[in-house]
C-alpha cells in the first residue's frame, strides 16, 4: 500500500491508489511561486471532497535554486488551487503542505481568496504579495474573503509542529534552504513578527503558537486563521483516508520503508505512522531502509520492532539506487522467511507439547 506523510508527493502516492475510487484528476491553470503561469493538479473524490497538495503550485523544486530568492516567493497559487476546488463543488478539503518555496504568512494565498492587505503609505498590496511584503502591512481586510472558506471542512496534512516565529520557527528553520542568507532571514522574521501581531488584532486570538502554524512557510497559521482550518499530522490523515485499520486489523506482519532512519524518523515521517496504527492491532512491525544511523535505534520506542538495511555491502548511493528493486525484493524475502521461521517454531512447539 502506498503512503505518504502528507506533505510533497501526497497525490502521486494516493492517485493510484485502489482504495480511492471514483478519483478524478482536476487541472488548474495557477501562479508559481515567482509569477509565472504553470499547470498544477489536485483531485476531486466523490462526496464533495478535494485533495490538494501545496507543492504542486507553490513548491521548492518548480525552481533552479540559483533564482530562488524567498522573499519573492508567494503562496497565490495555493489560494488559487482552493478557489478551483470551492468552485468545482468541493467542501471537504484535504491540504497537503510541504516542500513550499514560500515564507510569506499565507498573504498571497489569502489575496486568492478574496482578502486585501493595506500598506503603511495607504496603498493597496498588489498580488501575488510575497514575504517581502509583510513589514509593509498595516491592516488586514477580510470583508471579501470567499464565504464558502466558512461553510467548507478544511483539514491540513503538516510533519512539523513548529511555531509560525522564533528559532524554532517558519523562518529560521526552513528559510536558508529556500533560498534566504542570514540578512533574508533577519528581515523575513522581522516581517513575520509584524504581520503576527496584525492577525492578532484582526481576528482577536493568536495563532502563532499553534502546532504547525510555521509549516510551509506560516501557511499552517494562514490556514487556521483565515479558514478556520485544522492541523493534523499528514500520515494520520492519509492512514485514515485509505481506510488502513481495514487492512492492520488481520495483518501478521507489516514491513514499511524509507530511504534513510535516525532519530528525526520519529517525527511525522511515514514509517513511524504506520507503526504506531499497526501496533494498536498487536502487529509487529519491520523497516526496510536504504541506510541508518546509530541514533534510529530510538525508533524502537515508536513501535518499530525490527530495521533492516537494504544494501547488502558497501556500495555507492548511485549504485543502490540503481539496484533498489532487487535490493528490496531480496532483503523483503529474508525478512519473511526469518518471520516464517520463527511461526513455524512456535507451530511446532505447540504440537509437540
Amino acid at each position: 500500500m502506498p503512503v505518504s506523510d502528507g506533505g510533497e508527493g501526497l497525490l502521486s502516492t494516493l492517485a493510484d491508489s485502489p482504495l480511492l475510487e471514483g478519483a478524478v484528476w482536476q487541472q488548474q491553470r495557477c501562479t508559481s511561486p515567482y509569477g509565472l503561469s504553470l499547470q498544477a493538479d489536485f483531485l476531486i473524490l466523490p462526496g464533495e471532497r478535494a485533495i490538494i497538495e501545496m507543492a504542486q503550485s507553490c513548491g521548492l523544486e518548480l525552481t533552479p535554486p540559483a533564482q530562488r530568492d524567498v522573499r519573492q516567493a508567494s503562496s497565490y497559487g495555493l489560494g488559487e488551487q482552493v478557489k478551483a476546488a470551492l468552485d468545482a463543488g468541493c467542501r471537504h478539503l484535504i491540504i497537503g503542505l510541504g516542500g513550499s518555496a514560500t515564507n510569506d504568512g499565507g498573504i498571497g494565498f489569502a489575496q486568492a481568496l478574496g482578502a486585501r492587505f493595506w500598506r503603511k503609505d495607504g496603498t493597496l498590496l498588489p498580488a501575488p504579495a510575497a514575504g517581502q511584503d509583510l513589514a509593509h502591512i498595516q491592516r488586514i481586510d477580510l470583508s471579501g474573503l470567499d464565504p464558502r472558506l466558512q461553510q467548507s471542512e478544511i483539514q491540513a496534512s503538516c510533519d512539523v509542529t513548529n511555531p509560525l516565529l522564533g528559532e524554532h520557527g517558519a523562518t529560521w528553520v526552513y528559510g536558508a534552504q529556500k533560498g534566504a542568507d542570514e540578512a533574508a532571514l533577519s528581515e523575513l522574521e522581522a516581517g513575520m513578527a509584524h504581520y503576527s501581531q496584525l492577525l492578532t488584532q484582526t481576528l482577536g486570538f493568536d495563532v502563532s503558537e499553534r502546532p504547525g502554524a510555521g509549516a510551509a512557510g506560516g501557511m499552517g497559521a494562514a490556514l487556521i486563521a483565515y479558514t478556520g482550518a485544522t492541523l493534523r499530522p499528514g500520515i494520520d490523515l492519509v492512514l485514515e483516508l485509505l481506510n488502513a485499520d481495514d487492512h492492520l486489523r488481520d495483518a501478521a506482519l507489516t514491513i514499511v520503508g524509507e530511504g534513510w532512519l535516525d532519530r528525526q524518523s520519529a517525527f511525522g515521517k511515514a514509517p513511524v505512522g504506520v507503526a504506531g496504527k499497526a501496533a494498536r492491532h498487536g502487529v509487529p512491525v519491520v523497516a526496510l531502509c536504504g541506510g541508518r544511523d546509530e541514533s534510529s535505534r530510538q525508533l524502537y520506542q515508536h513501535y518499530i520492532d525490527a530495521m533492516w538495511s537494504i544494501c547488502q555491502r558497501p556500495m555507492a548511493l548511485a549504485e543502490s539506487m540503481n539496484t533498489c528493486e532487487p535490493l528490496l525484493a531480496d532483503a523483503a524475502e529474508n525478512v519473511l522467511r526469518t518471520f516464517l521461521s520463527g511461526w513455524r517454531g512456535e507451530a511446532h512447539k505447540r504440537i509437540t507439547v
